[in-house]
């Protein structure tokens, strides 16, 4: 998978949309991360993707994780934080992008006064100082612009797991305090019900002729249905969507 370089493409569309920038709300969110960082302890990370920039601040919780602080502070030339990518297990790390990916699809879609009230919320499991892996909480924010219609920055936060999730992932409405996870919510289901069937008859060893007998429908619905899972899945074949549809919780 290459769920970086789709992030990329949606993140430079926004770029094209918005044209020029300015600094002072780049100023404005840095001084919140530095605030979370002081108050929770947590590592944020304040990235501009107008401007391909990003503000890395260290809380208390960097000390425990295997992470150069000297190297990866303050202002960096680019929205990804690799320096901090490569303390979370690998395997995680192309779930927590295709889930970041799915959640910017849908703060994309909501109305200009909700956009700032949802919070991506997911377990991670990093490396800490002594060579073992902790669970880490991960918390991202999509921030809008001044208009409403494009997301400007992103706030990520890295911090220990201090509460209990029912799910590796879940969108949490910071107002109301309702918490969905994140493959279950009506406005971010990624797979409609006929393509998770699908799904789950090729998990269990059918091929195509046997889908489209099984389910009453036509063997070119079958390879388009194919088509549309590994598609929105960002993967590159149907063992790759079996997988992570699994790991999404979707099957």
């Amino acid at each position: 998978m290459d769920i970086r370089n789709k992030l990329n493409s949606e993140f430079s569309r926004q770029r094209h949309i918005a044209g020029m920038t300015d600094d002072a709300a780049f100023e404005h969110y840095a001084r919140i991360a530095d605030g979370y960082a002081e108050l929770e302890n947590v590592l944020a990370v304040l990235s501009d993707l107008y401007s391909n920039r990003s503000y890395v601040v260290h809380g208390r919780f960097s000390t425990i994780i295997a992470i150069d602080t000297e190297k990866c502070s303050g202002h960096i030339p680019s929205i990804w934080e690799d320096d901090i990518f490569k303390t979370i297990k690998p395997e995680a790390l192309d779930m927590k992008m295709l889930r970041e990916l799915m959640f910017f699809h849908y703060v994309n879609r909501l109305p200009k006064s909700r956009k700032f009230s949802r919070c991506l919320m997911q377990k991670l499991r990093m490396l800490s100082r002594n060579g073992e892996w902790i669970e880490a909480l991960h918390r991202l924010y999509y921030i809008p612009a001044q208009d409403g219609k494009t997301i400007r920055f992103a706030l990520c936060l890295y911090g220990a797991l201090t509460t209990e999730l029912k799910a590796d992932s879940i969108v949490m409405d910071t107002m109301t305090g309702q918490a969905t996870e994140l493959n279950k919510s009506a406005e971010i289901k990624i797979l409609s019900p006929q393509e998770t069937a699908v799904l789950r008859l090729i998990e269990d060893g059918n091929r195509s002729k046997g889908i489209a007998d099984i389910l009453g429908i036509s063997l070119h619905t079958v390879s388009r249905h194919r088509q549309n899972i590994i598609a929105k899945l960002k993967v590159r074949n149907s063992a790759e969507a079996c997988k992570i549809a699994r790991n999404l919780s979707i099957l």
